[in-house]
């Protein structure tokens, strides 16, 4: 495929020359022309398929140059580039049948979509009257999912036929292996079909620069690549992703099955590429990953605690989007930190505390059968390797306790409510109880008590002491205010009864606690 720049200002031509690996991109890079009138001697003799030009140059302009070129060559795609942001030249180029319209101070990587959106619609259009094409696409894709999918059927020949990569796996003396990868491609944005766009750009550039086969799908470009016995697979993708990075102005992600010595075994590499893909949300700062990195984990805990169970309670009835951000955040991260890990048993955790939430709804809801109906099913989250689980389960107890709070807020619950706002402007209070909060809202303590729990999930006695111990975590952080202080501004006289209380809570005395916030 031909590219030729028209520009009558050098610093463009060298500009648009150098910036841009057009070889990288698949282009033959022609001769720039300096002027219109010098395009159009050469257009018919070097046949370009793109031409990027000026649409303001001495003599004739890039509007006449267009209007021109395309009725020599109708196909001929054309994207013109201004210095000046002028609608009325727009409408002249659109009135063209100009393919694009670009500004002159555009970034590198939005005249590099531009072309590559130009690549695109020229193949189309070298192979929309070709039946053969359309029919050998179709077949390729069918065999390359028969062997992905380890299909006994798939007839080694024709294999070899639409695909050269696997002609000589079974020659004696040449010891490959083969590997899926499954690769991500972001920076585009996805307007306009620019995830699309930019996975076709990908794939190209990888046929180019490596030796493998590839299949475009809906999530990721899957691509089988071959090595010689004993290479280091991910120098491989050390090395060459950055290069594509570099010249699509995108960032990759790459998710690696285990290596295999046989074409038939593709599928095993194939499936344990899906797996691994699915912890890009656990390991968020890292792209290139490897099967070997998450095939041995064991898993960890899969249920939420009672603990945690009243704390999502307490949250949920605050009705505080923020500190339920946060709480959530902090799961999480417990999470991702634990060596064993797996995909699963976050996902299971995951649905643990939607479950929790969903729990806590019926709790408060319990006769209002079509509220908890209209609450989507939290059992499907992580099927299909999601990578925003921490995103859907927030929006998820959001929608819980949105929806409670708009239709369920009153009776009994209004009390509870009442109750924790009294507890949280009186923490300090040592004469704080479950008669004084009982009193506050003018209930008997006895029901006070049943309902409270009830709405809560924990009894008032132990829903004071951990609001009590939660704030004496926060003064912990500044290490000026004196353990003593914290005790009694929590409602503690006695030092050594309030360590004894945040012992048996957390694991560990105040002091304790302190020493390891600050490193000692």
């Amino acid at each position: 495929m031909k590219i030729m720049i028209v520009d009558d200002e050098v610093i463009i031509r060298e500009g648009l020359s150098t910036v841009i690996d057009w070889k990288q991109l698949g282009f033959q890079f022609l001769e720039p022309a300096e002027s219109a009138e010098e395009a159009l001697e050469r257009i018919p003799v070097e046949k370009p398929d793109l031409l990027l030009t000026d649409i303001r140059m001495e003599e004739m302009d890039g509007l006449t140059l267009a209007k021109e070129a395309k009725a020599m060559f109708p196909d001929l795609e054309i994207i013109m580039l201004s210095g000046y942001d002028d609608f009325s030249y727009m409408q002249q180029a659109i009135r063209n049948d100009v393919s694009d319209y670009l500004l002159k101070t555009s970034r590198p990587g939005d005249i590099i979509q531009a072309v590559l959106r130009a690549a695109q619609r020229i193949r189309s259009k070298w192979n929309s009257n070709s039946k053969v094409y359309h029919k050998e696409k179709e077949m390729r894709k069918h065999w390359f999912e028969k062997i992905l999918a380890g299909d006994g059927g798939a007839d080694k020949q024709v294999m070899g036929e639409y695909f050269p990569l696997f002609k000589d796996s079974d020659n004696v003396g040449k010891r490959s292996c083969y590997q899926v990868v499954l690769i991500k491609a972001e920076g585009w944005g996805n307007a306009d079909g620019s995830g699309l766009l930019l996975q076709f750009a990908v794939e190209n550039m990888l046929r180019e620069i490596v030796s493998c086969e590839t299949l475009a799908g809906k999530r990721y470009l899957v691509a089988v690549m071959k090595y010689d016995e004993g290479s280091k697979e991910k120098e491989c993708y050390c090395e060459l992703f950055p290069e594509i990075e570099r010249l699509l102005k995108c960032t990759l992600y790459c998710a690696s099955g285990p290596s295999v010595g046989t074409i038939e075994e593709l599928s095993l590499s194939y499936h344990k590429a899906l797996q691994t893909a699915k912890y890009w949300e656990i390991f968020m700062q890292e792209r290139i990953l490897s099967y070997e990195r998450i095939g041995e984990r064991k898993g960890w805990r899969t249920v939420s605690s009672r603990q945690e169970e009243a704390e999502l309670s307490q949250l949920l009835l605050a009705n505080d989007s923020i500190r339920l951000n946060q709480w959530i955040g902090t799961r999480v991260s417990e999470h991702f930190e634990h060596p064993e890990v797996t995909y699963e048993s976050y996902s299971s955790y995951i649905q643990s505390l939607a479950l929790s939430g969903f729990r806590w709804l019926e709790r408060m809801a319990a006769e209002l059968e079509a509220l908890k109906e209209g609450i989507a099913d939290y059992s499907s989250f992580g099927e299909k390797g999601d990578v925003a689980l921490r995103d859907k389960l927030q929006q998820y107890l959001e929608t819980i306790m949105n929806a409670y709070h708009l239709n369920v807020s009153k009776g009994p619950a209004v009390y509870v409510q009442q109750a924790i706002a009294y507890i949280q402007q009186n923490i300090g209070n040592q004469k704080l109880s479950l008669h004084e909060a009982a009193r506050y809202v003018h209930l008997h303590p006895g029901h006070f008590s049943e309902v409270f729990k009830r709405v809560t999930g924990t009894t008032f006695g132990d829903y004071l002491i951990q609001e009590k111990l939660e704030l004496a975590k926060e003064m912990l952080i500044d290490p000026s205010v004196k353990i003593s202080e914290i005790a009694r501004s929590v409602g503690y006289e006695d030092v050594k009864y309030f360590s004894q209380q945040f012992k048996r809570y957390y694991s560990q005395t105040p002091s304790e606690y302190r020493d390891e916030l600050f490193g000692k």
